[in-house]
């Protein structure tokens, strides 16, 4: 039963929007002459709805082929009828209706796919194709409305998806800035500590050692100089940098707080797994660690409710490696827009970045989540 489910399930992704135009378009071409004639169906008009279709199924893979052979059966196709129907199908119009309705798909779809100067080529092409199966002016009339209104429809859908794709690269682009100050921040106020520390150090050497030759003291005033002048500009960076959120005077989480970030998500109701084994790692990698941790957790619940979620903290060859898997939902999901930017896979991609480490996101087999942050480990410093 399973097994049947998994094929109808294939078979149903490989179906597509252009299959389904091609057997409308296929029908359009033949049904109406079943009906108008009294004699029924004959093979040439079965051959015609086959090739009407076949353009239909040729756009998915080359566009321009497939509209080139839709003007050819636009300029053949009445012949075959011809002889065979009357001098022009009952309906009153030398072509099938399929095979408009085609012709308007394709067109739609090039409109939809490139600018202006080849729509109006393609345009001036088709409609100049039709010119030697029509009357006189009055009969132009239907059918160039039929074909604008179709370029009109695929430019329009085309210039609403541009405009969606800047926008979402812009909100993308701001998240990112808005993500790099916040790391810039954090890992300044992570420097601006052990600066600070080197300043009391340096202050703090004449008094520990008073005996130091006037060469030694001479370098150790340059130090403090130096340290002074490092942490007054690092201080000045940081209230730039500053957004607001605070006075940014907290100390930073690390990774030895992910404990308590777990637990604060289990007493929230989530179901959560933590293995960590990972020695001290550098202030900086302990604090974005801790923020994918925070991110990826955060996400599954809105947009996984009530699945499991596992969190896993290892240390191998030099790198801190962070999964965080969720399951599938058990509830419904109550953010499922797939068009909808998401921001914090944009934050947490820019934190890894900025460490020179990868970020991989994606989802499972098993319909869950997966988040894996590779972190380099190369900083002397721990904390």
């Amino acid at each position: 039963m399973e097994g049947l489910r998994g094929i109808r399930s294939a078979v149903a992704r490989r179906i597509t929007a252009t299959h389904l135009m091609a057997v409308v378009c296929f029908l359009l071409a033949i049904v109406p002459t079943f009906l108008y004639r009294p004699d029924g169906l004959h093979g040439v008009n079965l051959a015609c709805g086959v090739a009407t279709a076949i353009p239909v199924l040729l756009a998915a893979r080359n566009l321009m082929v497939s509209w080139f052979l839709a003007v050819l059966l636009v300029l053949l196709l009445p012949r075959v009828y011809e002889g065979r129907t009357g001098p022009e199908l009952e309906w009153g119009w030398p072509w099938t209706l399929g095979l408009t309705v085609a012709a308007g798909f394709l067109l739609y779809r090039v409109a939809l796919r490139h600018d202006v100067p080849v729509v109006a080529v393609v345009l001036a092409v088709t409609f100049a194709a039709t010119w030697p199966r029509l009357d006189d002016w009055g009969d132009a009339g239907l059918p160039g409305l039929l074909a604008a209104g179709a370029v009109v429809l695929g430019n329009a859908v085309r210039r609403r998806r541009e405009a969606d794709d800047l926008r979402h690269a812009e909100q993308t682009r701001l998240v990112a800035l808005e993500e790099r100050t916040r790391i810039a921040r954090e890992l300044h106020d992570v420097v601006s500590h052990h600066m600070s520390a080197l300043v009391l150090r340096a202050d703090a050497v004449q008094y520990r050692l008073p005996g130091l030759a006037p060469e030694v003291r001479e370098e150790v005033d340059v130090l403090q100089r130096l340290a002074r002048d490092g942490l007054t500009e690092m201080r000045r960076m940081l209230v730039v940098l500053r957004d607001g959120d605070g006075d940014g005077t907290a100390p930073q989480p690390g990774l030895s707080d992910v404990d308590d970030l777990v637990a604060r998500f289990r007493q929230a109701g989530a179901e959560i797994t933590l293995r960590a084994d990972a020695g001290p790692v550098p202030a900086g990698v302990g604090l974005s660690a801790y923020r994918i941790v925070q991110e990826a957790v955060s996400n599954s619940g809105r947009h996984a409710p009530g699945g499991a979620v596992s969190v896993e903290i290892t240390e191998s060859g030099g790198v801190l490696w962070v999964d965080v898997r969720n399951a599938a939902a058990t509830r419904p999901v109550l953010d499922d827009d797939p068009a909808r930017p998401r921001h914090g896979l944009a934050g947490m991609a820019e934190r890894v970045r900025v460490l020179g480490g990868e970020l991989t996101a994606g989802r499972t087999p098993d319909g869950g989540f997966e988040v894996v942050a590779e972190l380099p480990l190369h900083r002397e410093d721990t904390a």
